[in-house]
């Protein structure tokens, strides 16, 4: 220790993986650096050096001609290091100012900084947190809050959202004043230069505890892989499979929602002439392929598949057919899912709560033909004519009152039996989920809203009205229905997070009395 006392400053610090034995190898052009040795009592470590570049700001173009800045010194600069040190059988690299940029992406513990930070921090003292929910929306979210608190006070959903990283008090002081955890950890801590080794072994033995799974068991459910080199062998396994014809957890699906009246199809090819198909389906695209057996990683970002008007002459979307893929892998006891282009690394024992969950959701009773229709309001229509007095149709029906301006959709079916049928063409994770949550809120409404009773009672037909819209309904007398169309002969299979955010949805209406149906209407 120094007999000064020292000033009190964030560290940023990587652990790096337990492959890396030296520090050299995990900076992504070492001779490109200056290098110096750095002794810290018995540890001896690497620092790399960036030197800083100085330019003038790039505001400063702003003025030119304006006024005259000339004689001004204006200069920024940036600068960056990385400390490498060994500690505990470890490899940490402490960045300053922009050194993070000078490792090879991937050389270090993703769990590392959030595991720690939970490890160490009081229960109530969470000031910020990042979290990413798997909602209709995917939304990446920042909060902060005035004052420490639990995690419960930021009203996370423990199986909707990721927990990204965390900001709180460590209860051991000598800890830090406060850290943040992600991928790497920031403490902030009063400490000298050669304090640091002694600091980054207690963070080791923080991060190897398993304390984190008591008091947050959730966190670890889920994770995003972020790790370059894991997915990138993810990507190269899924394209073994594909060209093998391992594709029993794979298919395409179209990632954004669509007005399928005014879609004529898909193409997997821009050449003129190519085929032109009513759907996506991973067996047509990689029909598609000049030679399947030789598909990359690099061709599913690079291949599109483009939407058509009705016509077919004009493309109205275009997404790339990795954005378009979903793919399940399993490797060391760990399920991988690939959606919406990100790769995650789920549980194995939460995968299967989820769909054991699912799978006892049975189907509905309502007879619903098989869907061979342009799109899903000739689908209603068609349905509603077959059984004219025993369903009615509220298809586009938006159900408007002021307390709820925006308006909802109540269902697309209402039978006699009351039956409130959502039908939906089967689409990726963001717009099942969003069927899901417009099944929610039409049923609260329901149950819990009288004007919204009334305003539904003015669409109705007569037959279907509530007898009195002052009173809550019987809502176990009632059926929320969610039925998908899908092209494959197989069994309904949704995503992993539609499933996530179904299960969800379900618990919340059956709370409110609703009984819950699952249903496939066989797509032609």
């Amino acid at each position: 220790m120094t007999s000064q006392t020292p000033k009190t400053r964030p560290f940023s610090i990587y652990l790096l993986k337990k492959s890396i034995k030296n520090g050299q190898s995990a900076i992504e052009q070492p001779g490109k650096l200056t290098k110096r040795a750095v002794k810290l009592g018995a540890v001896s470590g690497q620092l790399f050096i960036k030197p800083a570049v100085i330019r003038p700001p790039g505001w400063l173009e702003l003025f030119r001609g304006i006024t005259d800045l000339a004689g001004i010194a204006l200069k920024t600069a940036s600068s960056s290091a990385v400390l490498t040190l060994k500690v505990g059988g470890r490899v940490f690299a402490v960045v300053f100012g922009y050194g993070r940029h000078l490792l090879q992406p991937g050389c270090w513990d993703e769990s590392f900084g959030l595991r720690t930070t939970l490890n160490s921090i009081a229960p109530d003292s969470i000031r910020s947190l990042d979290r990413k929910s798997f909602d209709a929306l995917t939304r990446h979210t920042r909060e902060e809050a005035s004052r420490e608190g639990p995690i419960e006070d930021f009203g996370l959903n423990i199986e909707q959202d990721l927990l990204r990283a965390v900001v709180g008090r460590p209860v051991a002081p000598e800890l830090g004043r406060r850290i943040a955890g992600m991928d790497a950890l920031t403490a902030t801590v009063a400490m000298s230069l050669l304090d640091l080794p002694v600091q980054l072994e207690r963070y080791l033995n923080q991060w190897r505890k398993t304390g984190y799974r008591s008091r947050f068991p959730w966190v670890d459910q889920v994770s995003e892989v972020r790790d370059g080199r894991m997915r990138a062998e993810l990507d190269a396994e899924l394209c073994a499979n594909l060209t093998t014809g391992t594709t029993a957890k794979c298919w395409l699906a179209v990632p954004s929602s669509l007005d399928w009246s005014d879609v004529g199809g898909f193409r997997y090819s821009t050449a003129k002439g190519a085929d032109l198909y009513p759907d996506v389906h991973l067996r047509e695209f990689l029909g598609s392929l000049r030679d399947p057996a030789k598909l990359s990683p690099e061709q599913l970002r690079r291949r599109t598949i483009a939407c058509f008007d009705a016509d077919g002459q004009f493309p109205r979307h275009r997404w790339t057919v990795y954005q378009c893929l979903y793919a399940e892998l399993r490797r060391q006891g760990q399920v991988f899912l690939l959606t919406g282009g990100q790769w995650y690394r789920v549980t194995p024992t939460f995968v299967k709560k989820i769909d054991d969950y699912i799978a006892g959701i049975p189907a509905t009773k309502v007879k619903l033909p098989n869907y061979s229709h342009t799109d899903e309001g000739a689908y209603n229509r068609d349905v509603q004519a077959g059984d004219p007095s025993g369903i009615a149709l509220m298809d586009r029906r938006i159900v408007t009152y002021p307390a709820r301006p925006s308006g909802v959709e109540f269902c697309d079916l209402f039978t006699r039996s009351r039956a409130m049928v959502h039908v939906k063409r089967y689409h990726g994770s963001a717009v099942l989920s969003h069927l899901f949550g417009q099944g929610v809120v039409a049923a609260t409404l329901l149950a819990q809203d009288a004007d919204f009773r009334r305003a539904l009672n003015s669409l109705l037909p007569k037959a279907y009205r509530l007898a009195d819209c002052d009173r809550r309904p019987a809502t176990n007398t009632y059926e929320v229905a969610f039925c998908i169309v899908s092209r494959s002969k197989a069994a309904l299979e949704l995503p992993f997070f539609s499933k996530v955010n179904l299960r969800h949805a379900a618990q919340a209406l059956a709370g409110l009395g609703y009984k819950v149906t699952l249903t496939k209407i066989q797509g032609l």
